[in-house]
């Protein structure tokens, strides 16, 4: 099946230009309208982010100047809402998954470059629903979905208790969910929390929301 025809702005973080050929290639194939800025350095993707504003960063593996892990890390906090997806040469299965635990969407072989269309569209389908957030709902999200409770995260962002609930409701609301172990699962997906989560939060999932935070303290988000 071929992509939606669509523009899409791509950075590219790629040293190998018949690489960086080959991937725009496929892209194009699908009927993808790809736009695309290339760097490979950490400096000059931080004002890409800034001032590009793609949609999606495709990034290799390791590069001499800028590795994924390093990528990731600025995307993160420049446009938290934009997916990285490792474009790399066949990786072995445990470094693969590390990608993803780390926060990427997924990991693409340069020697499978057909499906990289198709992963693009579900990443930006899925992290669609983040743009309806301010950034003070996208930074409570993350810390609440780290296990901080509403007054750790008031303490943390300097806000008052009440502000911070605010923004919960706010921010579920938006997203259309219903209680937090939706919203970590939600956070997981869309590379926003580790997807190895802190033992509480692994344990609320298992166990129940009640379950995870003693009674007189109570989560930051409760449903409703």
């Amino acid at each position: 099946m071929q992509a939606v025809s669509k523009q899409v702005r791509v950075i590219l973080i790629e040293e190998s230009e018949s690489d960086a050929e080959l991937i725009a290639e496929a892209l194009h194939g699908a009927g993808m309208q790809a736009v695309f800025e290339r760097v490979e350095s950490k400096t000059a993707l931080a004002s890409a982010l800034a001032e590009f504003e793609p949609d999606v960063v495709l990034s290799d593996y390791a590069l001499s100047g800028l590795d994924f892990r390093e990528a990731l890390s600025v995307v993160q906090s420049i446009r938290p809402h934009t997916p990285l997806i490792v474009v790399s040469n066949q990786l072995r299965t445990e470094d693969s998954g590390s990608c993803v635990r780390a926060g990427a969407e997924t990991v693409i072989s340069k020697s499978n470059l057909p499906r990289l269309a198709a992963a693009i569209d579900e990443a930006l389908a899925a992290r669609a629903p983040l743009r309806r957030l301010t950034s003070r709902q996208v930074e409570v999200m993350r810390l609440a979905t780290q296990g901080y409770r509403t007054r750790e995260i008031a303490n943390t962002l300097g806000l008052s208790e009440k502000t911070v609930e605010s923004h919960r409701h706010q921010l579920m609301r938006r997203l259309g969910l219903d209680n937090y172990a939706d919203l970590v699962r939600y956070a997981v997906r869309v590379g926003m929390t580790l997807a190895a989560p802190l033992s509480s939060i692994a344990h609320m999932l298992t166990h129940g929301e009640n379950d995870s935070f003693p009674e007189e303290e109570d989560p930051l988000m409760e449903a409703g």
